[in-house]
């Protein structure tokens, strides 16, 4: 498998995770708006449509790359099951959200997120998993007055 194979397949699962996202879990999933504020979907959609935007990049990119090198280079496979480490947390967390709560599913996510990525010092670890939820909690809810899971 060349690398531009593998860079065209990575970005078109990530594009069609994003879509999925954007058209099923995060509607699915979103508590109803309640007519004032901003609708608790506009943060996860905003994620999802940035998601969705780098991942076309990609692939536009990829395929320009394509055009200009034939040189059918061979790299590594495809390490599926880092990307399924990563994309199983995304998809599981709205469903948790409505389980136990925004704060809680959060910060597991946060966690398993960084964990699948490689970190494995506990403070960073800690850090990042507290106080990026705790920030959009707090923004979504006392600045935007949108009512939280």
């Amino acid at each position: 498998m060349t690398q531009t194979l593998r860079d065209g397949i990575s970005y078109s699962i990530v594009a069609l995770f994003s879509g999925a996202l954007l058209l099923w879990i995060i509607p699915g999933w979103s508590p109803e708006y309640p007519g004032y504020g901003v609708p608790a979907t506009l943060l996860p959609n905003i994620a999802a449509g940035f998601m969705l935007v780098l991942a076309l990049l990609g692939i536009l990119r990829t395929v320009q790359q394509r055009r200009k090198s034939k040189d059918g280079t061979e790299i590594e496979k495809i390490h599926w099951r880092h990307l399924v480490a990563f994309l199983l947390p995304c998809v599981l967390l709205m469903p948790a959200m409505s389980l136990v709560g925004f704060i809680p599913a959060g910060v597991v996510f946060m966690t398993v997120i960084q964990l699948a990525c490689g970190q494995r010092r506990w403070m960073p670890l800690t850090i990042v998993a507290i106080l990026p939820v705790v920030i959009v909690y707090a923004l979504m809810r006392f600045a935007l007055g949108v009512p939280m899971p």
